[in-house]
């Protein structure tokens, strides 16, 4: 029978290989609500047709306030799903989606997270929205791996 250990004996050297070859890190962050800045009084509460106004919250990123505390920068290998592979994963098809696997060490246990991937042939930063929960692969802990979405990204980037 082969056992956790050796899963991850076998599992985790290979993959301590393809991350230096692909080049690619992800910073982790712990997302918080957007935060707003009102420069004037506060917006009626419903607008014309009669529906509720609520003021948008920016999307949070690591240049604006709203981005959580950093957990780190770790090894991934971060990929774009296709048309058939977004389908399938049931998420949006207009958005660009992305499937990553990060090192085992990353701390992607708890609900709440902004992963950005940057490195490799990457041209700029990557902000990636997780869809779906970040799974162990296998619950063998050998990696981590997740569907997001990057919403500020046009699609083939």
């Amino acid at each position: 029978m082969i056992t956790t250990a050796r899963i991850q004996q076998i599992g985790r050297p290979a993959l301590e290989k393809v991350y230096p070859a692909v080049g690619q890190r992800v910073k982790v962050f712990r997302s918080q609500a957007g935060t707003t800045v009102q420069d004037g009084p506060p917006p009626p509460d419903l607008d014309l047709d009669g529906n509720p106004i609520t003021p948008s919250t920016p999307d949070p990123t690591p240049e604006q306030p709203g981005m959580g505390e950093a957990l780190g920068d770790y090894p991934c290998i971060a990929y774009q799903l296709d048309a058939q592979d977004r389908a399938a994963a049931g998420v949006a098809l207009g958005t660009p989606t992305w499937e990553i696997v990060v090192h085992w060490s990353a701390p992607l246990d708890t609900p709440g997270l902004l992963l950005q991937v940057y490195g490799g042939e990457l041209p700029t930063p990557l902000l990636l929205v997780p869809v779906a929960d970040i799974e162990d692969m296998g619950t063998q802990r050998v990696a981590w791996t997740c569907v997001c979405q990057a919403p500020d990204a046009l699609r083939g980037t």
